[in-house]
């Protein structure tokens, strides 16, 4: 599927996936995959405290057009490709289990559950249409999740900062200590408390997710994103300045950038029964990135729908494709991903989403999106900073 415009995951030594196996590495614990070409674990071996801040929605596009001057972009050491799809579901279990999708199965926003016979919305842990948790109903979110938390690996105290404490989050951390925040305030005040944290050996993972939330409701070039980052980039050289004395070493990246999605450019299902009346659920991953469960005896018919009807706008790919060109991870992937994938992909053109709508979903169309193969949603920095 790699082409012309198009950015496939860097598995090889140039991701996120091989960021945390540098990581790993420098504490102790080897993930299968290779290290960061960028930051090998022997880079990291002075510094006792390693922090890992994850800016939601912060790409290497955004940081570079629209960073000149700030502190990040100084401190700016390579470009790395996110996961596949571009999406924080796939990308947070990655940060959080140092896995590929390939092997921690989590594909999108709205995953596909065979083994519950639901789209779920994975990172609330609950289905699609709403309710309550899946542990709320007696299953454990520990299964539905392939891969391991990779703190539970590290020899070291580990940290998470993070303004969620559901079942995902219970999971994906393991032993580490979570320390919950509400406002940019205590995101910071929380790296401050795992940093005065008396263990010889520390890793601390934090998340920020509003640079992602302000692209998606607001746009990438809207007034109140770009001042967001500005005063973000003012507050975290304020934390890191602060932090020299403690010999901490701050790794700050992101799980995606974004890509503009005017409303003209956005495909209703609702607008094409002749489509819907081919799958047997509703589109699942993600508005770029569309999973498609189709009925056996209709396939002939999608696929000339697709062509016909939507071509200008998206690539048609199977599930066979993607997976065998190792879009997902490298090498053998978990025999149950097939079920979180759909039998064909719609991977969208640049600008272009599709969407659909449950009977109790309201209809909210975001003004820029990820989880496609544009370079804009692909790439994302590695900023080096401290110590």
């Amino acid at each position: 599927m790699a082409g012309r415009g198009m950015v496939k995951p860097d598995y090889g030594g140039g991701g996120i996936v091989n960021l945390m196996a540098s990581i790993a590495a420098r504490f102790g614990h080897r993930t299968g995959h290779p290290q960061l070409r960028a930051l090998p674990a022997r880079s990291l071996r002075d510094h006792r405290t390693v922090v890992l801040i994850v800016l939601d929605g912060l790409g290497y596009d955004y940081l570079t057009t629209r960073g000149r001057g700030s502190f990040l972009l100084g401190h700016l050491r390579a470009r790395m490709t996110s996961v596949f799809p571009s999406t924080t579901a796939s990308c947070v279990t990655t940060f959080a289990t140092g896995a590929t999708p390939s092997q921690h199965g989590v594909t999108g926003w709205f995953t596909h559950l065979p083994e519950l016979g639901t789209v779920s919305k994975i990172l609330f842990a609950q289905p699609r249409y709403g309710g309550s948790t899946f542990s709320a109903a007696g299953i454990d979110f520990a299964d539905l999740v392939y891969a391991s938390p990779l703190f539970d690996h590290l020899d070291a105290a580990s940290f998470t900062i993070t303004p969620f404490s559901g079942d995902f989050n219970r999971v994906t951390r393991g032993r580490a200590r979570p320390i919950l925040y509400r406002d940019l305030d205590g995101f910071i005040r929380g790296i401050k408390a795992a940093l005065r944290d008396r263990h010889r050996e520390k890793f601390i993972s934090a998340y920020w997710p509003d640079i992602d939330h302000l692209c998606h409701h607001h746009g990438i070039d809207h007034p109140r994103t770009a001042a967001h980052f500005r005063d973000l980039d003012r507050r975290l050289e304020r934390l890191i300045a602060g932090a020299r004395g403690s010999g901490a070493l701050f790794l700050i990246t992101a799980d995606h950038g974004l890509i503009a999605t005017p409303r003209s450019q956005c495909v209703e299902l609702k607008r094409h029964p002749g489509l819907a009346q081919c799958l047997t659920l509703p589109l699942c991953g993600e508005p770029r990135l569309a999973y498609c469960y189709v009925r056996p005896d209709m396939t002939a018919r999608f696929k000339r729908y697709v062509r016909t009807r939507l071509g200008h706008c998206c690539d048609l790919r199977t599930r066979a494709q993607l997976i065998g060109q190792g879009w997902y991870g490298p090498g053998r992937a978990d025999p149950r991903l097939t079920g979180r994938i759909g039998d064909f992909i719609l991977v969208m053109k640049p600008g272009w989403c599709i969407k659909d709508f449950l009977p109790n979903e309201d209809e909210v169309f975001l003004k820029a999106n990820h989880g496609g193969v544009t370079p804009r949603e692909m790439s994302v920095p590695l900023i080096v900073a401290g110590a």
